[in-house]
């Protein structure tokens, strides 16, 4: 992994780079350490890769806050850790979609339950390939929101597109099935994908999209029971 701590304060920079190399050796892993917040944004604009950030929130020239900000506008999905004394800032930081908040002096063990989900978030993800104007389109299949029969195809919901297929909807749940376990039939019309579930009713679910989805009364039960085997499995 390439990570990069950011902070002002070298005594607090260096402490979590030693705490990550200790956990993963110096051959497994890369810290880059930034002083401030516009020397990443410098590597950012250079088209410097990296897999995550760990920010301090609390810096003189360009505090983290702000730097998430840009860094948001070269990449919408890399993960940012904050690094702060202050938790009631916490709140601010979902503007940014802040993967975690972690107080400062980092505790080793708090660090390596971040550590942890981080590794499951950077995991390769799983695609799925359909078709689109006549062309294979590969699109990963965590921003599958859900899926739905429409009379003889089926609509596959995406966070930025909707894709619909002639095919039957068992077909459409069978190649789901043979990629992600996180899906779940709350309808004979629809299959969800229970990471974007926002709130489950007797008689409806709602998607963190925004769309209100039927439940069917006989099966509100099971699609309660394998919503609460997702968030105890990924510690949602």
């Amino acid at each position: 992994m390439r990570l990069a701590v950011v902070d002002d304060e070298s005594v607090y920079r260096n402490h979590v780079a030693e705490l990550i190399y200790a956990v993963y050796g110096a051959e497994n892993v890369s810290c880059y350490l930034y002083s401030d917040g516009s020397e990443i944004v410098k590597s950012f604009e250079n088209g410097f890769e990296l897999d995550a950030v760990f920010l301090d929130i609390e810096m003189k020239e360009l505090d983290g806050m702000s730097t998430a900000k840009v860094i948001r506008k070269y990449s919408k999905d890399i993960p940012i850790i904050f690094l702060t004394s202050h938790t009631e800032m916490a709140m601010e930081g979902y503007e940014v979609d802040a993967f975690r908040f972690l107080s400062k002096p980092v505790k080793k063990d708090k660090l390596l339950e971040t550590l942890n989900e981080l590794e499951k978030k950077l995991k390769v993800e799983e695609k799925i390939i359909l078709r689109k104007d006549g062309e294979e389109i590969v699109y990963g299949i965590n921003d599958l929101i859900y899926v739905e029969a429409a009379n003889n195809s089926v609509r596959f919901v995406f966070k930025k597109d909707t894709i619909e297929m002639r095919m039957k909807f068992a077909q459409a749940l069978e190649m789901i099935d043979g990629i992600s376990k996180d899906f779940c039939k709350c309808h004979r019309s629809y299959y969800v994908n229970l990471a974007h579930v926002k709130k489950l009713g007797s008689a409806d679910i709602a998607m963190d999209n925004g769309d209100i989805l039927p439940v069917a009364r006989g099966s509100a039960a099971d699609a309660k029971k394998m919503l609460f085997e997702y968030i105890r499995r990924a510690g949602r």
